[in-house]
């Protein structure tokens, strides 16, 4: 199977399993709601419970995403380069993608934004890599602000928090997010012609650890440079990342199976 078709079948499965939840949740919480017995109302009590928990975290984790965002969205404009921002807007003008380049002595190179996002490159980038490893950076940022992985990336947060109980999610996030930096990569190395400049970029990074992190941004440099360096270093070779669901998927399934049994006892 295709990464790309292994990948929609198991977020799609977590998808499904979700919703299941979801749905067995309320019609528990609502059939429950004249209660005639002890153990009923007392389990009713302990879903509802779990579903204000649920809720609470799931907003909190957008009101403080969103927060985070914003001030480092400000941050960026305050600390912003204005020459070396119009010479990179003017050389990728055709891009039709907002190019921020930002003062800072740190490795600054992300996607920011969830309705019209933007590449943020610090000084620090466009000072020590050339001018092909920087168009490798930008061109991988680009493949995200096309495919919109920002918002991608926020959803994913979010339902890691709100069902980060059930065994499944995690690693089928995980799993999305590595795939992710994956075909950004397979983009600039299409685009670039070679893997050359970006696997310079990669090599250099995994000596160079420090980032900035900033909310719902997607980063250049992250967990996934293991995978990134073995694509672009052994191009021959399939990556291989490893996806386990048979013990996760067992597990949910018996917790979603004693919360059913539990509403109907």
């Amino acid at each position: 199977m295709s990464p790309i078709m292994k990948l929609r079948g198991s977020y799609g499965l977590m998808m499904v399993i979700i919703l299941i939840a979801i749905v067995q949740m309320g019609v528990i919480v609502t059939s429950h709601l004249h209660a005639e017995t002890l153990q009923q109302s007392v389990f009713s009590y302990a879903i509802v419970v779990l579903a204000g928990y649920m809720l609470v975290k799931f907003l909190w984790r957008v009101i403080q995403q969103l927060h985070l965002s914003r001030k480092w969205f400000n941050h960026f404009q305050n600390h912003m380069h204005v020459k070396l921002t119009k010479q990179l807007q003017y050389k990728y003008r055709n891009w039709d993608t907002e190019i921020i380049v930002v003062q800072d002595d740190a490795f600054v190179a992300l996607t920011i934004g969830l309705l019209r996002p933007k590449i943020v490159i610090s000084t620090m980038v466009l000072s020590c890599f050339s001018e092909k490893e920087i168009k490798a950076i930008l061109l991988h940022e680009r493949y995200h602000c096309l495919k919109q992985d920002g918002r991608k990336h926020f959803f994913s947060i979010l339902l890691a928090d709100a069902f980060g109980y059930l065994p499944i999610v995690k690693p089928i996030i995980r799993y999305y997010e590595t795939w992710k930096e994956l075909f950004a990569d397979r983009y600039a190395i299409q685009q670039m012609g070679t893997e050359l400049y970006l696997g310079n970029v990669l090599l250099k990074l995994a000596k160079h650890k420090s980032f900035t992190p900033c909310g719902t941004a997607v980063y250049f440099a992250n967990s996934t440079l293991q995978y990134r360096l073995m694509q672009v270093l052994e191009p021959e070779r399939t990556v291989v990342v490893p996806l386990t669901l048979l013990k996760p998927f067992l597990r949910t399934c018996s917790m979603l199976l004693l919360i059913l049994i539990g509403g109907d006892s």
